[in-house]
């Protein structure tokens, strides 16, 4: 029934899903779309519609009578083998703009994928993916540790980019749902993933506002679904999103080239290979800037001492690279925009991918932390594009909230 979230799968991995059970959530959240579709008769959208009412009518999905929390544990591991478990609260906040609402971004979003998550909405008036946030300012771990001592609701596993994960989900009573909200009325909440998500909620609010101007203020379509995790627990895992530069005319072609590019304060230390390098970034982090680099020339270690900013965003090793040393390179921020970088998790496919001529430079950055997440927003800033990759992804299909 569970799947990932629409934007980190691709058409084979929906497809694969779809082939593996008639009832999976993708059928909704992401369906398929055929070359005999008709827009608004017979298209994704409209076929999501109807494997809702399906489901509800056969008792797949079951409504709760009344609003209920949900908490969650997920266990996951990551390349160490080693198992971790991230708790969290699936709720409701109320979906207004960013600077009237309750939960802090990060990021900036793109309009294609929030027209489609729009045109979804409109037809099937369901929220199928909550919005993945975290807190700051309070803990929950009382509340979490009473609701999760009795035996679990559901229980089921997904597969991970790292293996096999569980998924444990408990019902909140009254009481246990009531301290939840008492105790979350004093965090900060913050946008881990599903800034798409949340501006669409918050657009489908304002329209049915402008069709329906006294519903209530308590309308299901005011509200939008999260899942909100603890910032300070330990499982929360943030990865990093390594970059490729693609072939381009002026581009740096070698670590040579690079070097004669740059400015006086960046050294370049040859290394053995790319996770070598990467490994001694690692290393450097605390007091530098620091890469991992790879060009047909060889793998070394880019860095620079890090220096005080005014801005939480400027001082973020991301946009370091963007502005010294990428700019340099001849990658423009449109040159971005246009797909000039290409994105991988794998530091061994920075090197594979210069191998076979599908990128002239490499470069392994080292994770974005949360406390720096927590203060580009605190900040009123955005990161750079794809700068958080919040592991693992909340999965879609834990709850669905009627809107």
């Amino acid at each position: 029934m569970l799947a990932p979230p629409y934007d980190v799968i691709n058409d084979a991995q929906r497809d694969a899903l779809y082939a593996r059970n008639l009832r999976n959530v993708v059928r909704i959240d992401f369906g398929a779309a055929y070359t005999d579709d008709v827009p608004g008769r017979n298209d994704r959208y409209t076929r999501a519609a109807q494997f809702l009412t399906s489901w509800l009518e056969l008792g797949v999905l079951i409504r709760e009578p009344a609003p209920t929390m949900y908490v969650h544990d997920h266990e996951f591991a990551l390349a160490d083998g080693v198992l971790r478990h991230r708790r969290g609260v699936l709720a409701i906040v109320p979906a207004e703009p960013w600077e009237r609402g309750e939960m802090r971004p990060h990021e900036r979003t793109l309009r294609g994928p929030k027209e489609d998550r729009l045109a979804l909405l409109r037809t099937v008036r369901v929220q199928t993916s909550p919005i993945f946030g975290v807190w700051t300012g309070v803990s929950l771990a009382p509340q979490l540790d009473a609701v999760t001592t009795r035996p679990p609701l559901l229980g089921g596993r997904t597969d991970g980019e790292f293996g096999s994960e569980k998924h444990l989900v408990w019902q909140a009573d009254e009481t246990e749902a009531a301290a939840f909200s008492d105790a979350l009325a004093a965090a900060t909440l913050y946008v881990a993933d599903g800034h798409h998500r949340y501006e669409t909620s918050v657009a489908y609010h304002q329209e049915r506002d402008a069709t329906e101007p006294e519903a209530p203020a308590d309308a299901p379509f005011r509200w939008c679904m999260v899942y909100l995790s603890d910032a300070a627990d330990p499982a929360l895992t943030i990865l990093p999103t390594h970059r490729l530069v693609r072939p381009a005319p002026d581009v740096a072609y070698s670590l040579d080239d690079l070097w004669a590019r740059l400015d006086d304060p960046w050294e370049l230390e040859p290394a053995g290979g790319i996770d070598e390098a990467f490994a001694r970034a690692t290393d450097m982090r605390r007091d530098r800037h620091a890469f991992g680099a790879v060009a047909s020339d060889g793998s070394a270690v880019l860095h620079r001492p890090r220096l005080r900013t005014d801005s939480p965003r400027a001082g973020l090793d991301v946009t370091v690279l963007e502005t010294e040393v990428l700019g340099p390179a001849g990658i423009t921020p449109e040159d971005i925009r246009a797909g000039g970088l290409a994105f991988v998790q794998d530091v061994a496919e920075l090197g594979a991918a210069v191998g076979r001529g599908e990128a002239v430079l490499g470069f392994a950055v080292q994770p974005t932390t949360m406390a720096e997440v927590v203060a580009v927003s605190d900040a009123g800033e955005v990161m750079p594009q794809k700068s958080t990759y919040f592991y693992p992804k909340v999965p879609t299909g834990l709850a669905l909230h009627p809107v």
